[in-house]
C-alpha cells in the first residue's frame, strides 16, 4: 500500500475510533493491537486492551455523554504516527455540561502510533477536570477577561 493511502486509512481509523468512543461502542477495541500501550493523565501508562476497558469504566463514573467535534479535527502525520488536535464537549454524570462558558472550549491532543492498520500506542493529552471542579488550579490559570477599552 502506498504511503499516502496508508496515511489516509489511518486517519479514517482515528475518526472511527472517536465515533465509536462517543457512542460507547465496545467494538472500538478491534482497532487496537492486543499489546497496545495507553497513556492518559492521572491514569498513567498501561498496556493491553484490558487497560482501555478499565479507563472506559473510570470515565463512565464521571461522564454521561461525550462528543468529539470531528469538524474541528486537525491531523499531523509522520511515518507510523498520527497526531490529532481536537475539541470535545460533554455531560457529567451529575448533569453538568462542559465546557463551561468560562472555559470556552475543551481541547485535547492525542498521539496514535500504528502497526500497519492497528493502533499500537495511544497517548491522550488533556485536562481531565472537564467541569472545572479543581477550583484552586482553575483560579491560578484563569486569564482576566479584557474589556474592549483596555485591550492592547
Amino acid at each position: 500500500m502506498a504511503e499516502h493511502e496508508l496515511k489516509e486509512k489511518r486517519i479514517e481509523i482515528v475518526k472511527n475510533f472517536y465515533a465509536k468512543l462517543d457512542q460507547a461502542d465496545s467494538s472500538l477495541l478491534d482497532l487496537f493491537a492486543d499489546d497496545v500501550v495507553l497513556f492518559f493523565p492521572k491514569f498513567g501508562t498501561a498496556q493491553g486492551k484490558s487497560s482501555l476497558g478499565e479507563l472506559g469504566k473510570r470515565f463512565a463514573l464521571e461522564i454521561d455523554k461525550i462528543q468529539h467535534i470531528q469538524d474541528a479535527f486537525r491531523f499531523l502525520s509522520d511515518g507510523d504516527t498520527i497526531v490529532l488536535e481536537g475539541q470535545m464537549r460533554g455531560v457529567m454524570q451529575n448533569g453538568d455540561r462542559w465546557p463551561t462558558s468560562e472555559a470556552g472550549s475543551h481541547h485535547f491532543c492525542t498521539v496514535f502510533a500504528f502497526d500497519d492498520l492497528l493502533i499500537k500506542r495511544l497517548s491522550i493529552y488533556l485536562d481531565p477536570d472537564f467541569n472545572l471542579e479543581d477550583k484552586k488550579r482553575v483560579n491560578n490559570y484563569r486569564q482576566a477577561v479584557k474589556s474592549e477599552e483596555n485591550k492592547t
